[in-house]
């Protein structure tokens, strides 16, 4: 759909700094565009859908999977202790796609973490390829 951020990054119609670093036929993974830090990454549908219960079966049987893989890349590349989950479907045009964003030793927790990143603002372009390349490296 054009005009959605999710489906014009998947459709090369903007760039992510880093790339896509994990996809599968139903989802795809890359490196967060927003203010949750260095390390924060996205798993999005491939097909625009709305809202969790408009998966189809074969969409919801993958991303217990796909979670898995991306936040067990998360922990190793990034040097995480958590990764937390979070989904924000709240602007139109309403793409599912659910952040993964680390928490890392030493940092405060929970709704504290969540307010300082957003304070901080977005990670430089070249922070996000050098999260992507880490983290994709612990995906092969």
């Amino acid at each position: 759909m054009i005009g959605c951020l999710a489906c014009d990054l998947l459709e090369g119609r903007r760039r992510v700094p880093g790339g896509q670093i994990l996809e599968t036929d139903h989802w795809v993974a890359e490196h967060c565009v927003g203010a949750f830090g260095v390390g924060a990454f996205v798993a999005k549908t491939r097909a625009h859908r709305d809202s969790l219960w408009t998966m189809t079966e074969e969409e919801a049987a993958a991303l217990g999977p796909f979670l898995r893989r991306l936040s067990a890349a998360i922990v190793e590349g990034m040097g995480a202790e958590r990764v937390y989950i979070t989904m924000w479907v709240d602007a139109p045009p309403h793409h599912l796609h659910l952040v993964l964003w680390p928490r890392y030793p030493g940092e405060e927790r929970g709704s504290e973490l969540a307010s300082r990143r957003s304070m901080a603002g977005i990670p430089t372009d070249d922070e996000m390829e050098d999260a992507a390349r880490r983290v994709k490296e612990c995906l092969r």
